[in-house]
Parts: C-alpha cells; structure tokens; sequence
C-alpha cells in the first residue's frame, strides 16, 4: 500500500478519536492514540487508558490477532504523539516498536517533554525506521495542550467556567441564582469528569452550599480544591464531603473548623501570589488540568495574574440585568455551539503558550 497525505490525515484523525477516550483518566500525562495498519486495514489500534497505565503503541499490538502479528513489519504504525523513548512508569515505546519490527512509523506532533522531544524520532530513525512526523501538527498539540502547560510551566492547565445572563451579569451578591438550561448541567457534570480537580472559592460554598460532583453524569468526580483566605468555612459545608475525592483547602488562616483526612491543608502568604502558590501546590499533587468554576473574585483574581488557558463561558438567556458583572477574558475563539437556550463559548489564551 502506498501511503497517501490523504491516508496519512484519515489514520491520525483516528488516533485522536481514541486518544480523546482517554481525557479524564490519563492526566497529568497526555492522551494518546495509536493505530496499526496494512493495506489499509487496521491490524491493532488503543489509547492510553489511565495514568500510570499501558501507552497507546502497547494497546495497539497488543490487539494485533495471532493470525495477523506477520503483518507486523509491513505495517505502518500512526500515533497521534511521539513515542517515548525513556523508562517512568512503562518502559520506553521506542524499544516495543523495534521489537516487533515496524519500518514504518508517522506521528502527528513531537512530545514536548524536552527529556524526549525529537529523541524518540532520532533514535527510531536511527535504526533505519522511516519516520514523518507533522501530519495535523496542529490539531495534535491542541490535544495535548494541557500536557504542554504542565511540562513546560510547571503547574496545572487552567480551564474558567461560568454562565451570564444576557445583561453580562453572573448572579446577585449573597444570593444563589441559577442562570444555565437544565441541559446545561448535564454539560457541566460531563466536562468536570474530564478534569482533575474543581476549585471555588468561599463565598461560593456559602451561597450555594455546592457537591462539585458528577451526579449527573457517569464519569468520575474530580477532587475538589477550596480557597478560603480568610479561614471562614467548616466541614459542615458538602464540598468537604469524604467521598472518595481529596479535598485541597487553601487559606492564610489556621482554620480549626476544616479537618479530616481526605482533606490537605495549605497555609497562603503574602510573599508571592495566591494564584501562583495554589498552581505550584497542585502541580505537585498531581493535578494536570483545574477547572475554576467560581465566584466572580476567583475568577478575575486568576485573569489578572495571566493565571488561565481556556474559558468556557456559556451566555443564556437569562434576563437579570444587575448584580455582579461576568468576568471578561480575551483570546482566540476555539468553539462556539448551543446547548438548549444557551450559547457556549470556549475561548484560549494563547499568550500563555
């Protein structure tokens, strides 16, 4: 089989869709994808399924049928991120593929990890394997956009997420409304099991008393992350629930009233930024991807430290015309589509690449 840019487009696109599989178990590592064909016929394809799990490349052979392992070596192996080429949790990709003697191997976008970024091309290639890379370059760093930010920046990718009335306005002080169509929900409690961890801050858990879970919708509750400066919250609130999330609290203030042990503890300062300081925590806790979902405060305390990658602000129909002003950010338009009566937005800051 001759491969075509045509053919090579239709195989990376296939990686994607089985990499996007794997967002919302995979993090703080990338999602990845991996397909194995001959005469354009998969021979054995998978996704990187959870943290600390098998890569995609294993997934993939490890499918291949018995009466098909010979086609191996004639076969073309596409994933959707460079294969890895050092030891961390699984041992190197790089190594699977010469094993089982692949010449062919096309890969969307290099890793840019810089303890592999290019080495995992430079060693196949090294070995006589005839390697592309590039094919919806594009399109493949915008599927591990998270991933840059934690490798590069050190810290979690940042998502914003809040509704507004038509006026601009997200709510009035001290006083739960609720803006969004019901379908909107469903919405919100899918994408929170795309990430790790959920953040508010306390006036937030007062007024609304929320669960930050997924109850309406299968997927995993993320952990949930509580900025109380000024130490005013206890456990009674649902948010500190032990449910099987951690909970990471955040304060300047030692705060007697908030304990257990799902919940971890920090103490703020004033020597550097609230923002900088929780990122940094989090980082090391592990967390990939955090999505702040409110008050109007946290928000804008983050958008003034530059401290976000991506919005998702879902404008509805709602008539309340007074209150508190949505919070405004400025990027690059990546999606737009209506849920219900409500319109959704999901805007990046591309400065922060």
């Amino acid at each position: 089989m001759t491969n075509t840019p045509d053919n090579d487009h239709h195989w990376i696109s296939r990686c994607f869709d089985l990499a996007r599989r794997g967002i919302g178990a995979v993090s703080p590592n990338p999602p990845v994808g991996a397909v194995l064909v001959y005469d354009n016929r998969i021979l054995g394809e998978g996704f990187h399924t959870r943290f600390g799990g098998p890569h995609a490349e294993v997934e993939a052979f490890r499918s291949v049928a018995d009466a098909d392992r010979h086609l191996i070596p004639k076969a073309t192996l596409y994933v959707s991120l460079e294969p890895c080429c050092i030891t961390g949790k699984t041992p190197p990709c790089t190594d699977l593929i010469l094993r089982e003697g692949v010449m062919d191997v096309r890969i969307s976008t290099t890793d840019p990890n810089p303890l592999i970024a290019n080495k995992g091309v430079e060693l196949l290639r090294s070995k006589g394997i005839n390697v592309i890379t590039g094919i919806l370059e594009k399109e493949g760093m915008e599927l591990i956009r998270s991933f840059q930010t934690n490798i590069l920046h050190h810290r979690p990718y940042v998502i914003l997420k809040w509704a507004q009335s038509k006026n601009g306005y997200i709510g009035k002080p001290d006083e739960k409304i609720w803006l969004s169509h019901p379908y909107t929900n469903i919405w919100t409690h899918k994408k929170r099991s795309m990430v790790d961890a959920i953040m508010v801050g306390a006036r937030t858990v007062l007024n609304d008393d929320p669960q930050l879970t997924t109850r309406d919708y299968e997927g995993r509750s993320p952990h949930r992350v509580i900025y109380d400066p000024n130490g005013i919250l206890s456990t009674k609130f649902r948010v500190f629930n032990d449910d099987g999330c951690r909970v990471f609290y955040f304060s300047k203030e030692e705060n007697f009233k908030v304990s257990g042990n799902h919940i971890i503890k920090f103490s703020l300062t004033d020597d550097s930024l609230h923002p900088e300081q929780i990122l940094k925590a989090l980082f090391l806790e592990r967390i990939g991807i955090l999505l702040i979902e409110g008050g109007a405060y946290l928000h804008n305390l983050f958008i003034e430290q530059h401290a976000w990658d991506e919005a998702w602000v879902i404008r509805t129909e709602n008539e309340l015309n007074a209150g508190i002003k949505a919070p405004v950010v400025k990027g690059r338009l990546k999606d737009q589509y209506d849920i219900g009566s409500d319109q959704i937005l999901t805007i990046l800051n591309d400065m922060n690449l």
